[in-house]
């Protein structure tokens, strides 16, 4: 489970930030998550719950929105949105297609990664 230790990273990036605003508490993290990163959000949401236990984030609301993967096609130079299917959620392996000419030569150019992009803290 990969998303405890996730959970984990994203409190300590919080609480370095809280630590740095002399705050005495987090109320709520805003994070946005690529879907690639095969991110379970209710996992997540469990996890930091559990991370927090006992810290100045304990109660913080983990808010979550989820952005979509790109990819970017070797053959044509287009973009294109992609999801993961089940299949792939379960086995961690898919192929993305470019919508536009059919070619499964792409790179994943976002949907990968995981940013905190607010956190509110009490002074």
């Amino acid at each position: 489970m990969h998303e405890f230790a996730f959970a984990h990273n994203i409190f300590k990036i919080a609480e370095e930030t809280a630590k740095k605003y002399n705050a005495k508490r987090i109320s709520e993290v805003y994070l946005e998550v690529g879907e690639l990163t095969l991110i379970v959000p209710e996992l997540l949401k469990q996890s930091f719950k559990m991370a927090t236990t006992g810290t100045i984030a304990e109660g913080a609301k983990l808010r979550i929105e989820m952005t979509p993967g790109k990819i970017k096609c070797n053959k044509c130079g287009k973009i294109s949105t992609v999801s993961i299917t089940e299949e792939a959620k379960l086995t961690g392996l898919q192929l993305f297609q470019c919508k536009h000419c059919g070619s499964k030569d792409t790179e994943i150019i976002e949907g990968k990664s995981a940013n905190v992009k607010n956190i509110k803290i009490q002074e």
